[in-house]
């Protein structure tokens, strides 16, 4: 999954837990029903849907005969359900770009042939990946939409899917007491059902919603209940899921040999069945474990899958293509909508044409204003479209610059560990922890005040002075003119540039050097200047540079995408000097209030 809460999404038929003896009888009936006629349809898609979380990779052929076959019957329904089930699977293994195609491939269809049970089925689903992607005012209204219809056809089944999806969106903005009433009147309901898949993922996710709360008792007898109904079903995703719940609160705790224990064995379970996000927090929670229990190099590499694993899933690259998606998904049924709306009424028009010429003169004028107004909306909608795609790739850019930095520093201190040196990796580790922890607090923003990035650069440079055995030193001057607290600056924009005057200009001296950054306004901009006496840049650039300039390439890639949003024309140029470089950027000013 692409969060880490198991999201209740709609499977072929009725039933989600998947079961041995059920299979094992779906796939002898298949051996016996050879014709590709609608009943070897339903029962291939029978035996994807009991696979989507035990074997979901081997699921797909399934899908694909039953998709196939309905294809050739010219059955519209099949074919919209095998969709349904087949972005289900792409949905388990993490892969949404897949998902939303295929979903909204079977919604298209499933408002042809006018199905409002199927077509309410594939909203909620849609509506899980708004979740994934953080965009819970439209998750939130597909799913009481979705809860609303059910209560009003007394399906049961649907209304614990809506309840529960409600709740795990409140989860995730931290409104813990919502979330907390919608998942119990769904557990509520899931008892009376007596279904215990619906069961365990909602204990699931109350177990989160206590943890959030700081009520971690609770919240691991809630994941230990989970688990053990996760055994007797069978399902891999939701065991793995609550052990390594069980592995976070266990820490929290202090209990960090049962939080070992829930980790290795969620590390197992994660492996075998391929999911690449549970593997990721495995090995969050045993690094954890291992610099708890006085073992860096262990918590170190342990660290290091960790981030290998979750940048594999959390692509923000991929991210933005599905917006991309999406957006264009929704202004096409906006468009259509609008034609819809100009057929009829032109014939209405044509209609008073009929009846006198005046008439007809008022309904030209009308049509022409009404096609004015509706190019202008429509422009409009085309300039927000493309502002939410510079945006989504801007926080691409951003993302790319954690990994970038954190890998460099990790590969510090593998040195330093490698040389015994312990009190400067310990030292270097403390330092490593203050920023690396307000880089992750700051991902997320678009501009923060300069008194908090100089910081930020400040440490950065204390970090690199260490692994450089204080081979330079630096100043930092801010024009009185600038408010450093109101006035605003992209995260992270200078330091590649300061990491540029380090390792390619100062670290190459025999005799070290001194990196000076200067920031002062210039009518409405704010020039940021950032100059060493290093060696300076060689005629020749080597391919060892080429390839560490990712970062100074990913901050130009970042002020045009500012220069777009904001309309302004912001610069960067990088000036050879006799001894060293100066590079000055230009950023237009950002206030905070």
């Amino acid at each position: 999954m692409n969060r880490n809460l198991i999201v209740f999404f709609f499977l072929a038929s009725s039933f989600c837990a998947a079961q041995e003896p059920v299979l094992d009888s779906l796939k002898s009936v298949l051996q016996t029903q050879t014709k590709k006629d609608s009943i070897r349809a339903k029962t291939l898609l029978g035996i994807a849907e009991e696979m989507t979380y035990s074997d979901p990779e081997n699921a797909f052929p399934y899908t694909d005969e039953a998709l196939e076959i309905n294809k050739s019957l010219q059955w519209s329904k099949g074919e919209a359900m095998a969709l349904r089930q087949k972005g289900n699977l792409y949905y388990v293994v993490a892969d949404n770009l897949n998902a939303l195609e295929t979903y909204q491939k079977a919604l298209q269809l499933s408002r042809k042939i006018q199905d409002k049970d199927l077509e309410n089925t594939l909203l909620s689903n849609i509506g899980n990946i708004y979740a994934d992607l953080k965009e819970y005012d439209k998750a939130l209204e597909n799913y009481n939409a979705f809860l609303s219809a059910a209560r009003v056809s007394k399906n049961v089944p649907n209304q614990i899917r809506g309840l529960s999806n409600i709740g795990i969106v409140y989860n995730d903005l931290e409104n813990f007491e919502e979330g907390l009433f919608y998942l119990e009147s769904a557990l509520k309901l899931a008892k009376q059902e007596k279904n215990q898949f619906f069961q365990a993922a909602i204990i699931n996710n109350l177990a989160l919603g206590y943890k959030g709360m700081g009520q971690y008792e609770e919240s691991l007898s809630k994941y230990k209940a989970a688990a053990a109904l996760a055994k007797e079903l069978g399902n891999t995703y939701i065991l793995a899921s609550a052990l390594n719940s069980i592995g976070k609160v266990n820490i929290l705790l202090g209990n960090y040999g049962a939080a070992s224990k829930a980790g290795q064995e969620a590390l197992e379970l994660s492996r075998e069945i391929g999911a690449i996000e549970w593997q990721a927090d495995s090995w969050q929670v045993l690094s954890t474990v291992y610099e708890k229990s006085d073992k860096p190099l262990e918590a170190l590499n342990a660290y290091k899958r960790h981030i290998a694993f979750r940048d594999s899933v959390l692509n923000e690259e991929k991210r933005s293509e599905l917006t991309r998606k999406e957006m264009l998904f929704t202004m096409e049924k906006q468009r259509a909508a609008a034609e819809s709306e100009l057929k009829r009424e032109q014939l209405i028009k044509n209609g008073y044409l009929m009846g006198a010429v005046l008439l007809g003169i008022i309904a030209a004028i009308g049509y022409l204003l009404y096609k004015r107004r509706r190019d202008a909306k429509e422009a409009q909608k085309i300039a927000d479209f493309k502002a939410k795609v510079s945006e989504t790739e801007l926080k691409a850019l951003r993302s790319q610059m954690n990994p970038h930095f954190i890998f460099n520093s990790l590969n510090s201190i593998s040195d330093f560990l490698a040389k015994n040196d312990v009190g400067q990796a310990n030292d270097y580790l403390i330092k490593f922890a203050k920023l690396t922890r307000a880089i992750l607090e700051n991902s997320e923003k678009k501009w923060i005040p300069i008194a908090e990035d100089l910081n930020l650069m400040e440490l950065y440079m204390q970090i690199e002075s260490l692994r450089l055995r204080k081979k330079f030193t630096y100043s930092i001057d801010v024009d009185e003119t600038i408010d450093q607290e109101d006035t605003m600056i992209p995260p992270l924009i200078l330091q590649p540039f300061v990491e540029n005057s380090i390792w390619h200009g100062i670290a190459k001296k025999e005799e070290g050097g001194h990196i000076s950054i200067v920031l002062k306004k210039e009518d409405d901009m704010v020039l940021c200047v950032v100059e060493d006496n290093g060696v300076g840049r060689p005629s020749t650039v080597p391919v060892s540079l080429k390839k560490s300039s990712l970062g100074l390439k990913i901050t130009a890639s970042r002020l045009d995408i500012i220069n777009k949003l904001k309309n302004t024309r912001g610069s960067l140029k990088m000036i050879d000097k006799t001894e060293g470089l100066r590079v000055e950027l230009k950023l237009p000013l950002e206030f905070q209030f």
